[in-house]
């Protein structure tokens, strides 16, 4: 109950109270023949009814009414004290992606969040403390706006390959520093040579699904949850031919636990903007660069799925620092 309910409450009580007196008052005066009446307040304060006790009462009883009505009107007008006031939202764009704070410990973090078909409209959302969307953050008073962050991403579906990843899983900070031989840990991780004058100018890159090494993090470069192994190991024997045609290929190999790709030319446009999916989450493919059917398309949104989900993990590994 809010203080104008408590002062209202009160006013209420003391408005039927002297009503009740001024009532009694009338009916002894006019019994009595006297004039004039008096009645201590609460802080002792004397008041003196005018002479026509009558007009007295009704001045008074609709004085206090008007009064009542007065504070329950303001009460219906005061703002909301559970929201916050965001004045400019300009900065925050009306597209697809992710809204996330991550939840970082001693030795693991969590990263918490939802995909949004709009996070502007989702961030204002946000600014109400009695939001739904808050619970999906854990976000509390203590928690301070500044720790939202947002992930643009160019669908909605896509937003939700990097949730279904990242979000709302708890990750090691140093991965290969706990998960040993028998537990491989969550990350992709990526081995880069050449080009190398000694090995015929070969440009190669081996990704694997999960590592059981140790000292992994010396040896490769983490890519962080990308994707799953199994459906890794279809999609990319299913772009074997699409590959072929895309730049000169001299090694080619796909298993449960790894991706190998070699080329001749290194410098191939084609083969370093493959390369680079996976480096830094850059796809620069359009629809036309695959076949006109049912597998081409799902190709084409697969390579995009991992070039996304991995942008977003860079992201989050420069937000931990």
């Amino acid at each position: 109950m809010g203080q104008n309910d408590l002062n209202l409450s009160l006013l209420l009580q003391e408005t039927l109270a002297m009503s009740e007196y001024l009532r009694l008052n009338k009916n002894s005066t006019h019994d009595s023949g006297s004039s004039q009446g008096s009645f201590l307040t609460e802080d002792n304060q004397i008041i003196h009814l005018s002479e026509n006790p009558e007009e007295k009462f009704e001045a008074d009883t609709d004085y206090l009414l008007d009064l009542a009505d007065s504070l329950l009107e303001n009460d219906l007008e005061v703002s909301p004290l559970n929201t916050e006031i965001v004045e400019n939202l300009d900065h925050v764009p009306a597209s697809a992606g992710l809204i996330y704070r991550i939840d970082s410990g001693p030795s693991t973090f969590c990263v918490r969040g939802f995909s949004s078909k709009n996070i502007r409209s989702d961030w204002e959302d946000l600014q109400n403390k009695n939001s739904i969307k808050r619970a999906l953050l854990k976000m509390s008073d203590e928690i301070e706006f500044a720790e939202i962050n947002y992930f643009e991403t160019m669908t909605f579906e896509l937003a939700e390959a990097a949730r279904e990843q990242v979000i709302n899983r708890r990750f090691p900070h140093q991965e290969d520093a706990v998960c040993n031989l028998s537990d491989p840990g969550f990350s992709w991780w990526m081995d880069i040579k050449g080009p190398d004058l000694l090995n015929s100018q070969e440009g190669r890159f081996e990704i694997f699904f999960r590592s059981h090494g140790i000292n992994r993090a010396e040896k490769y470069i983490q890519l962080g949850p990308i994707g799953d192994g199994t459906i890794a190991q279809l999609r990319m024997n299913q772009a074997r031919t699409l590959l072929r045609s895309s730049f000169p290929i001299s090694e080619f190999s796909c298993d449960d636990k790894s991706f190998a790709v070699a080329s001749l030319k290194p410098d191939h446009s084609s083969f370093i903007s493959f390369k680079n999916i996976f480096l830094y989450g850059i796809n620069n493919t359009t629809l036309e660069n695959f076949p006109d059917n049912s597998l081409g398309r799902t190709l084409y949104f697969y390579f995009h799925e991992l070039a996304v989900v991995r942008k977003f993990w860079i992201e989050v590994k420069k937000k931990l620092g």
